[in-house]
């Protein structure tokens, strides 16, 4: 043999034993079985959803930032999807509402098939155990073919990480994320309607040629302005007296807004939000006693709403929400009314627009407020 062809075979060789040391195959381990799914469907190819839930009398479910409490009745929602148009529908009779994409996004994914936390056994011995007999939640999916798939939502397991789970014509008993469960619950106890317009309320409507005094109270510091009948200019009045004219071109906006002081809705306004219905007297708030009072007077009454502490934006986990700069975020601050249980929110800038009525008011000289 051709000795330079030997030293080639040679060297290949010794590559080949190489690779084999370092990627060692004989010694990997067994492949893992992979987590099974409940089943698997194409997410498009869903057509109609049905939902039953019952629950527990007296539980609570968390949606959209909302806690709901369970009644322990049967609620049965349903849901179309428009094959022409691809939009989904919720369905009362023969009634069909429009789903809000916002909340509804990824739902026909998710129903498309939940992966198993764990196979706990073959057959169910006794299904009343897990909450299957009778179920808590009733779920059945159709295919555009006309197949149709039904689950059952038993109970929680002991630790609240999981809840039990079959599927109709499969004796196993399966075990899926607990988050999942409550989503798919959430479709008939919390429905994904499109919300109404967020619709202004006010705190109090008065004419703001008819304000005689705006009085402004923050810790314990009060600023009175007051129109002068002759120059029709607004002065503010201090403690010690004196009385400088307030700037003029800024002025008749802000009035404007103290005449009718706007909050994001309210309970009885579509859209509205409002933090506590009974909380105004928690300190946490800042309402009782408040850190700032703002009080005008005319002719025939007067109105007064208070400004309490700020609302630091938090995520699901309840974390604070930080700004590019690491600061946590304060978008509103607590509000309320007088004899008014209720704790609403204003604007941030708004708040502190206010408060710089009485710590830095908007005389002649340099104004540094919002």
């Amino acid at each position: 043999m051709n000795i330079r062809l030997t030293i080639l075979l040679v060297f290949v060789l010794v590559i080949f034993g190489a690779l084999a040391l370092y990627f060692r195959p004989w010694d990997r381990p067994e492949p893992r079985d992979e987590t099974p799914w409940a089943w698997r469907i194409d997410d498009d190819a869903i057509v109609h959803l049905e939902v039953t839930h019952q629950g527990q009398p007296g539980d609570s479910l968390e949606c959209s930032d909302e806690r709901f409490t369970i009644s322990g009745e049967p609620e049965s929602i349903a849901y179309d999807k428009d094959l022409g148009r691809g939009k989904w529908y919720i369905v009362d009779g023969d009634e069909r509402t429009e789903v809000y994409q916002q909340r509804w996004a990824g739902t026909p994914l998710l129903l498309s098939g939940p992966k198993v936390n764990r196979v706990l056994s073959q057959t169910i011995e006794n299904p009343a155990q897990y909450g299957l007999e009778p179920p808590e939640s009733i779920i059945k999916i159709t295919e555009e073919t006309g197949l149709t798939y039904e689950f059952w939502i038993g109970n929680a397991t002991p630790d609240e990480d999981y809840n039990y789970l079959r599927l109709v014509g499969d004796p196993q008993l399966f075990t899926v994320p607990e988050i999942w469960a409550r989503v798919v619950n959430c479709l008939v106890v919390s429905p994904p309607f499109i919300p109404p317009p967020l619709e202004l309320g006010y705190f109090y409507e008065a004419d703001p040629r008819d304000i005689l005094e705006l009085e402004v109270t923050h810790q314990g510091k009060t600023v009175t302005y007051a129109p002068n009948p002759e120059d029709r200019a607004w002065y503010a009045h201090f403690d010690d007296e004196s009385s400088p004219v307030v700037s003029p071109h800024w002025w008749p906006l802000q009035l404007q807004w103290y005449a009718q002081p706007g909050k994001p809705g309210g309970p009885e306004t579509p859209g509205g939000w409002f933090i506590d219905e009974d909380g105004a007297d928690d300190p946490a708030y800042g309402l009782n006693p408040p850190e700032t009072t703002v009080r005008i007077s005319t002719h025939e009454k007067s109105f007064e709403f208070y400004i309490g502490g700020e609302h630091i934006e938090v995520d699901r986990d309840g974390n604070p929400i930080l700004d590019d700069d690491g600061n946590t975020q304060v978008l509103v601050r607590y509000a309320g009314l007088p004899d008014d249980p209720i704790v609403y929110v204003i604007n941030a800038v708004r708040a502190e627009r206010t408060i710089c009525l009485s710590t830095d008011p908007p005389v002649d000289r340099p104004y540094d407020c919002p």
